[in-house]
């Protein structure tokens, strides 16, 4: 009995001693009055240690610009906020930067042993948050929490800062590198296991090396435009005293004047966070300009390519109580779901709407909530002889369509709410946006229309039945969307073949792209899609999608849709990375590079699509009718950024639970334990326990760090030190 207790307590008690808790680091309802406000708030810790082993942030792209996290043994304010952009900083003294986020990159679980110690013995007294907002918010209570453990950790986790203040890119340029080196001259060594970067809208990689013996070592390398997450490594890298390290920079400019380091959107800024562990020691480091350039000169070449994207699955975001949700048209369950890329089934689901009376269904979206709007076009038929030889719409005396052709259905396919009557001649393009706002396009008003849920007009881009090419009307927009900042981006697509941008006001900002078959040319972009930081366009006679950087004004990356063999009517999109794509009669799921996922098919002429959580709906022009499609794919809660990587444990501080799961994993092996005793007894031999076979421990190598799951203003704002 005593080599049961004692089988069973070495099982079952790391489950009992798993009492991690958590603090919430949240703004206190702040009210934003203005972009590009910083805020900063403060927590003051107990006088007890304890590790950080996760943190997950509660925030939106949507609301927040970047957000950083700073220990500190003294904060900049006593104030509950301040304003650390242009007042006080965010520490007094002891600054030392602990996580940093932006572009909806999502949780960071730290590998098992090693977490960021806080309390008396770090010299961290206080966790300071700040925030760069995007826009001006009534309420904001926007942050992170964090998972800690009391149990003391053999591994301390720390940041290594690469940064530089000296970036001058020139109008009109390519290829601009910005190097960053420094001589790691520390006693104790560190080892590197996770590296995150940072630019504006112009960086087009950022890279980081070891030198050491001659050898270039890569300390990770990513675009700054994807979720600025923390990767992993493919495997840890030590740094000890001797090794060089270094990063580069590499930019692109399409601007006519020259770009500089700065806070802004507008400037640029050089980043480069590497996270490391290490026995014990200071948790901060930083490296400032380019200290060695003779080293930094044979950096590799593959320092100036952007490396494959890794695909970032997602763990739900915790819920604070007061705190506001986030909202994109991409992310409809507000950002607490998104598959990985596991295999996908699409089963078509019979019967959906049937019994609702549609005409040609030319758009979907999805609202907030995760309900179907669509617009038809009620009796009014798209035909050879609509429009004149100049695109002009023949039957404008006839008025508007007079019945409601927007339409919004419940999970079966029943409309629950009719709008639009006497508004649309002939709707084509459909977009719910993050305020529940309803987007859409007419082609033969050669128009954008602004509706608010009851059917009201809030506003109209364009000149009403008048067709152009200037910066003032549309010739039959086919698609719109609206950025979290509010920017709307036109699809002009059957005249024009053109991206059109302009203002949350409406203002013209710029074009992108003309008609051709060259990369960044349209001909017929259809459809648009939003995910993360880019438009997807469904670039229809072309036979591809491109997707298109709205803040660079460009092109950035084309996937041909060959399978499709006729055009591509549609295009839908999600942050993890899957591109839902339609043709008439078959639809296909990709990863950005193109790579078939999953395919769906029985329709007949497909016009567009719209995506939730677990369904996919196309809307039909003959038959006029709408499918509906589930998708049959287990989430991934918690999984590993790189391919190869080991899963790292998930810190529960649910006991109970893991109790009864080890209660019931200890069955099997007190029955084989007992019957081999029973065996040795038989054979006159005396039992024998030895429980360092239970308790040993094999550390070959640390299970990497834990992503689960990118506006573009500065995160570290650095200035040039003084020369002695």
């Amino acid at each position: 009995m005593a080599v049961l207790v004692l089988i069973i307590s070495a099982l079952i008690w790391p489950a009992l001693c798993d009492d991690t808790y958590t603090i919430d680091v949240l703004m206190p309802e702040v009210t934003v009055t203005q972009a590009d406000q910083y805020f900063c708030t403060s927590v003051k810790l107990a006088a007890k240690d304890g590790f950080v082993v996760e943190f997950k942030p509660v925030v939106s792209m949507d609301r927040v610009h970047h957000m950083i996290l700073y220990g500190c043994s003294r904060p900049g304010s006593r104030s509950q906020t301040w304003d650390c952009g242009s007042g006080s900083a965010p520490c007094s003294a002891g600054t030392k930067i602990m996580f940093a986020w932006a572009r909806d990159a999502p949780a960071l679980v730290l590998p098992k042993d090693v977490g960021f110690a806080v309390g008396p013995s770090s010299d961290i007294d206080y966790l300071v948050l700040n925030l760069h907002y995007g826009r001006p918010l009534d309420i904001d209570s926007s942050g992170v929490q964090l998972v800690l453990t009391p149990q003391p950790l053999p591994y301390h986790g720390g940041i290594y800062l690469m940064m530089t203040g000296n970036i001058y890119i020139p109008p009109r340029s390519e290829s601009v590198k910005v190097d960053i080196s420094c001589l790691y001259n520390d006693k104790e060594p560190i080892t590197m296991f996770a590296y995150r970067t940072h630019s504006h809208t112009l960086g087009r990689v950022i890279a980081g090396y070891r030198l050491r013996d001659g050898n270039y070592t890569e300390l990770g390398r990513a675009s700054p435009q994807w979720p600025q997450a923390f990767y992993s490594l493919p495997k840890p890298v030590e740094l000890r005293s001797g090794d060089v390290v270094m990063a580069r920079c590499t930019y692109d400019s399409d601007r006519d004047s020259a770009v500089q380091v700065g806070s802004t959107s507008r400037d640029e800024m050089c980043n480069l966070y590497l996270m490391f562990y290490a026995p014990a020691g200071d948790s901060y480091r930083q490296c400032f300009d380019n200290e060695l350039p003779d080293k930094t000169s044979h950096m590799p070449a593959e320092s100036l390519a952007v490396p494959p994207r890794p695909i970032l699955p997602t763990k739900p975001v915790p819920t604070i109580p007061g705190q506001l949700p986030k909202t994109s048209e991409d992310d409809f369950d507000s950002g607490e779901r998104e598959r990985n890329h596991r295999p996908l089934t699409l089963v078509l689901a019979k019967g959906f709407a049937g019994d609702v009376n549609l005409g040609q269904v030319a758009g979907l979206a999805v609202d907030q909530s995760g309900a179907l709007w669509a617009i038809h076009r009620a009796d009014r038929v798209w035909g050879g002889s609509t429009f004149d030889e100049n695109n002009v719409f023949v039957d404008a005396r006839d008025g508007p369509i007079t019945t409601p052709v927007l339409v919004r259905l419940d999970k079966d396919g029943h409309v629950v709410r009719s709008i639009g009557a006497g508004v649309f001649y002939l709707p084509h393009g459909l977009f719910i946006d993050g305020q529940n706002r309803v987007w859409t396009t007419d082609v033969a008003l050669h128009q954008v229309i602004q509706l608010d849920m009851d059917g009201k007009v809030i506003r109209k881009i364009g000149e009403e039945l008048k067709p152009g090419t200037d910066e003032n009307h549309f010739c039959k927009p086919a698609d719109v969307a609206v950025l979290p900042d509010g920017r709307i981006v036109v699809a002009d697509g059957y005249c024009n073949s053109r991206i059109v941008v302009f203002s949350p006001d409406g203002k013209f900002i710029k074009q992108i792209g003309s008609a051709g078959t060259g990369n960044g040319q349209f001909q017929l972009p259809h459809a648009l899609a939003y995910a993360g930081d880019r438009i997807y366009v469904a670039d229809r006679l072309n036979g591809r999608i491109q997707s298109v950087d709205i803040e660079a004004g460009r092109v950035t990356g084309v996937i041909p849709v060959s399978q499709c063999v006729s055009e591509v009517f549609a295009v839908a999109a999600s942050k993890d990375g899957r591109i839902f794509v339609a043709c008439p009669k078959v639809g296909f799921v990709m990863d950005v590079n193109g790579t078939i996922l999953a395919n769906f098919e029985g329709m007949n002429s497909a016009h567009d699509l719209a995506v939730t959580r677990d369904m996919l709906f196309v809307a039909e022009i003959g038959p006029n009718r709408i499918l509906k499609f589930l998708l049959d794919a287990p989430i991934e809660t918690h999984s590993v950024v790189a391919t190869n990587a080991t899963e790292a444990p998930i810190h529960d501080n649910s006991m109970w639970t893991s109790l009864m799961i080890m209660l019931l994993l200890t069955i099997p092996v007190v029955v084989i334990v007992v019957g081999a005793i029973v065996v040795r007894l038989r054979k006159g031999k005396r039992p024998r326990l030895d429980l360092g076979q239970f308790l040993s421990r094999d550390r070959t190598g640390f299970e990497k760090l834990q992503q689960e799951s990118d506006s573009e203003v500065e995160e570290y704002t650095v200035t040039p030190p003084s020369k002695a």
